[in-house]
């Protein structure tokens, strides 16, 4: 059965402001993830601090420790890409083969949500998977295309990975709430509005909060 557009208002009006909430709390953490609070001395900037450096010091080193990160990395990555396929795929076909589907803003919701993760995971695989490469590659010819330090280049890619998958997971946080939204409006607004709380918090805080997705 076709979606139809024209039953898109039948939510309740406690379920839209909860969605418009859920929208401006993704669109803050979305904010707070974003290249601006790499620079002070936020959390965000201190972790890339981190992530530049150990980069440096492996570039110098002959030590095999990166790859074997890069490789851990991938393949935690790449098992979450899988999951989350499957369950995009689970989800569409609930929906899809259901009489009474229609194309609700909860189910955009919902599928923008999972391509949001999507999307970034598949970011972060592609640049881990030449990553390895590129500790072999001559410093040289890295500055001369890439017109910066090997060490600062790969840093920086190093960076955008682990940026990538946290947004991801971020991503799969505000899905499990987003589930909750059909049965209970406030337990959806508290859960949407704990867990900006606290990705915020690690984003602009003072200390590295590593420890916090």
């Amino acid at each position: 059965m076709a979606p139809d557009i024209s039953q898109l208002g039948f939510f309740s009006s406690l379920e839209l402001v909860s969605l418009a909430i859920f929208a401006l709390c993704f669109l803050i953490t979305t904010i707070t993830s974003g290249r601006t609070f790499r620079r002070g001395h936020t959390a965000r900037a201190i972790r890339s601090e981190y992530r530049r450096s150990w980069a440096a010091l492996m570039v110098d080193s002959e030590n095999k420790l990166p790859v074997d990160v890069f490789r851990n990395n991938l393949t935690i990555s790449t098992a979450l890409l899988s999951g989350l396929v499957i369950a995009f795929g689970l989800v569409a076909n609930a929906f899809v083969a259901s009489s009474a589907f229609q194309l609700s803003l909860y189910v955009v919701f919902l599928i923008a949500v999972m391509t949001y993760a999507l999307f970034y995971l598949l970011i972060e695989i592609r640049t881990l998977a030449y990553l390895p490469i590129l500790f072999e590659v001559d410093g040289k010819l890295i500055e001369k295309n890439e017109k910066m330090k090997k060490e600062e280049y790969i840093g920086r890619l190093l960076d955008n990975t682990y940026d990538d998958f946290s947004n991801a997971v971020r991503a799969l946080f505000y899905l499990i709430a987003l589930l909750v939204s059909p049965f209970n409006s406030f337990l959806f607004i508290a859960a949407t509005l704990v867990l900006t709380y606290l990705f915020v918090r690690r984003d602009v805080s003072e200390k590295s909060r590593i420890e916090i997705i």
